[in-house]
């Protein structure tokens, strides 16, 4: 009996080492970040990135990511409160006009943009560059008043131009990342 028992111990002992390993590699791909005191968003960090740095002493909030990959894009999320849309909940919620507002006018952006939807129903609009020479594309949403953008950029060794599979994995990201309010976890 004693044996058995012993036996058993064993298994259930090596069972959570196993789930604490897993865990911890499930920490290594999971990204935190707190704005302001007012809420936290958090997702997993694309399959092959990792945080860089995370620049959060007031405002803007930058968190970089990159990948070993030097061809990969890299992309960095972009934070910072906008007092003009302070009572705004979402960019849902938000009418033509004030979202021209919220991206403001910038040469190096085209001013034409699609909307696509996160898995959260969240609204994002997609920019693009308006120089050929230069690409880039941002995605922009708002969040209580924050306007969180996501700046995605072709890899340091590449000289090709993103291409759609590019800014799927930049949408996937943005539709995985949750906003989360203090004391509602």
């Amino acid at each position: 009996m004693k044996k058995m028992i012993a036996v058993l111990l064993c298994i259930l002992l090596a069972l959570g080492s196993v789930a604490a390993l897993a865990e911890e590699n499930q920490k290594d791909n999971y990204s935190e970040v707190t704005v302001n005191g007012a809420f936290y968003i958090r997702g997993l960090t694309p399959e092959g990135y990792r945080v860089e740095n995370i620049l959060n002493e007031g405002m803007p909030i930058m968190v970089f990511f990159g990948s070993e990959d030097a061809l990969k894009p890299t992309f960095s999320l972009i934070i910072s409160f906008r007092e003009e849309f302070a009572e705004v909940g979402r960019l849902n919620d938000m009418g033509e006009e004030d979202r021209k507002i919220l991206l403001g006018e910038d040469p190096m952006v085209n001013p034409d943009y699609t909307v696509m939807k996160t898995d959260f129903d969240t609204e994002v609009m997609v920019l693009r560059s308006a120089d050929p020479e230069v690409d880039f594309a941002s995605f922009v949403t708002l969040y209580k008043g924050y306007e969180v953008g996501l700046n995605l950029f072709p890899g340091e060794d590449s000289a090709d131009p993103l291409t759609d599979d590019q800014i799927a994995l930049a949408m996937k990201f943005l539709s995985d990342l949750d906003f989360v309010p203090f004391g509602a976890e």
